[in-house]
């Protein structure tokens, strides 16, 4: 059985990833001129975050750097584990990815009785949960750790995310739209629709007047791109009564689809507002951007 590590971007309350005995390193997120590590494990601490973002509050991220990554590793290696996957935030979204690989060589180094491999999950939040519960259910079923990182790295690419952002104000910020798009998008309540494409980049695939049209194109997605799902997971940025909303859409349309609703936390919510809602499925199929 390999030992399971990740970082934080999965956005699983961290005491529920030390009962599922998974380790992991926490990014950081900077608010208010504070600095803070992304390690929470209540809800309320969500709550908080989005209430200082609804306040004008403009929050930023920062990578986690090689020093930290070799050091969160080699301690794992120094209490016993030769055999280790490490699931990391998006390539495309962060120098995370690279960061982890640079680490987990110069470990392997000075280790050659260890394997490590740094898998890239091409997603952030919920999808990057998505692959860390596949990743779960493989060590567990024994698998080693070369077995379970082929399987991942095959699957990623089938996870169809659509995220719907109710801010335009952060997407301005990161240059994603003009300050004029933005002005005019939300006078006439104009929601982005972003993808993670197959680099597990974000990209503005589509935009929709209003929240309900926006649910309702993703679901006419869903109906093209996998018709038989059995599992969603839905990602929000304190974006409850959508989520109630957004699932209430798949159960009237897949009878038997099980939708599992978790947080999008400061690492991506500081890019994307509050109020924004993920839908996070699989395919047969890969990602068709």
């Amino acid at each position: 059985m390999f030992t399971l590590a990740t970082d934080t971007s999965c956005d699983v309350l961290r005491n529920e990833l030390d009962a599922a005995g998974i380790a992991w390193v926490p990014l950081t997120y900077t608010i208010d001129g504070e600095t803070n590590p992304d390690d929470f494990t209540r809800d309320e601490q969500y709550k908080d975050f989005y209430a200082k973002v609804r306040g004008g509050a403009m929050p930023s991220t920062s990578q986690i750097n090689t020093f930290v990554q070799e050091e969160f590793l080699e301690k794992l290696v120094s209490n016993g584990a030769t055999d280790i996957v490490y699931l990391t935030l998006s390539s495309g979204l962060s120098a995370t990815y690279s960061s982890a690989c640079q680490a987990a060589e110069a470990v392997c180094e000075r280790h050659p009785e260890c394997k490590i491999n740094v898998v890239d999950t091409l997603g952030a939040t919920q999808v990057h949960r998505m692959v860390l519960d596949d990743a779960t259910a493989l060590r567990d079923k024994g698998l080693t750790g070369d077995e379970a990182a082929k399987i991942l790295r095959e699957e990623t690419n089938k996870i169809h995310v659509w995220i719907i952002v109710d801010n335009l104000n952060h997407l301005k910020r990161g240059g994603r739209v003009s300050g004029a798009a933005a002005a005019i998008g939300t006078l006439l309540k104009i929601k982005p629709m972003i993808v993670f494409d197959k680099e597990g980049k974000l990209k503005v695939m589509h935009k929709a007047k209003g929240f309900r049209k926006a649910m309702e194109y993703v679901l006419d997605y869903m109906k093209e791109w996998s018709p038989n799902v059995k599992e969603v997971y839905l990602a929000q940025a304190d974006a409850q009564d959508s989520a109630t909303e957004m699932t209430e859409l798949i159960h009237g349309a897949f009878k038997d689809c099980a939708v599992k609703t978790g947080w999008v936390g400061p690492v991506i919510g500081a890019h994307t507002g509050a109020g924004m809602l993920g839908i996070v499925f699989k395919s047969d199929k890969e990602r068709p951007q």
